[in-house]
């Protein structure tokens, strides 16, 4: 007698969904719990939001090694919830530390914040070259 466990097509289904399964747990672009962190730029400072674990382990690794480099990002008005020093924030699930970006996105916090409508309508993204992870924000 079969049953619908030991049929071919049983098999390959609870296959398929025991394989599921596992794989969810190490996509590095699942969502996690969401982190802050501060980025430091020229003596200016700015927040961004990550949740994905490759963004936190990128910002972490930048974080721990003190380096400075590319933070890219696509920008929106308002803060966000959480960078409230500026009228703008990094979309979180953009947030990324490329090797290198193009010099029109790159610049410090106030530049955004003093030519906001072409930071957004022109150039639609942030990413200063000598940002540094700075702090882990709670």
């Amino acid at each position: 007698m079969t049953t619908p466990a030991t049929t071919p097509l049983g098999i390959l289904l609870l296959a398929a969904t025991v394989g599921l399964g596992a794989c969810s747990d190490d996509d590095p672009a699942a969502p996690t719990a969401p982190r802050r962190y501060a980025v430091e730029v020229s003596g200016e400072t700015f927040v961004v939001e990550v949740a994905s674990a490759a963004q936190i382990d990128a910002l972490e690794a930048r974080l721990a090694s003190g380096v400075r480099g590319v933070l890219a990002g696509e920008i929106e008005a308002g803060d966000g919830g959480y960078n409230g020093q500026w009228s703008w924030h990094m979309t979180p699930e953009t947030v990324h530390a490329p090797d290198l970006a193009v010099e029109v996105c790159d610049g410090r916090p106030s530049f955004v914040e003093g030519d906001l409508a072409y930071w957004l309508d022109t150039v639609g993204s942030f990413c200063p070259w000598g940002a540094k992870v700075v702090a882990r924000v709670e």
